[in-house]
């Protein structure tokens, strides 16, 4: 099984901090390859269209944002950038190719 997951969070997606599913917005679940990578495939895309900057981290993991999408954080007083991950699994674990 392979899942397409979109998180928002005030950190880029591929820090996959122990909370980041508490994130997640999108989330899409696909039977097969062909599928899952079409599914990728758009989500990639329609998300290069909605954001002005991107940024590619490890395990390929994209995080989307634009500069004015910020929110303040009272625990570290001071306004944080929010940004919008790109995260793919096969069963359950983080998959990239």
């Amino acid at each position: 099984m392979f899942d397409v997951i979109i998180i928002r969070a005030d950190y880029e997606g591929w820090w996959l901090f122990d909370d980041w599913q508490n994130h997640i917005i999108y989330k899409e679940s696909y039977p097969d390859y062909e599928a899952f990578s079409a599914a990728y495939q758009q989500q990639l895309k329609a998300l290069k269209n909605k954001f002005t900057n991107e940024l590619i981290g490890k395990h390929n993991i994209y995080a989307f944002y634009n500069n004015c999408e910020i929110e303040y954080c009272a625990d570290c007083d001071e306004d944080m950038q929010i940004f919008y991950s790109l995260i793919t699994l096969k069963d359950g674990e983080i998959y990239y190719e």
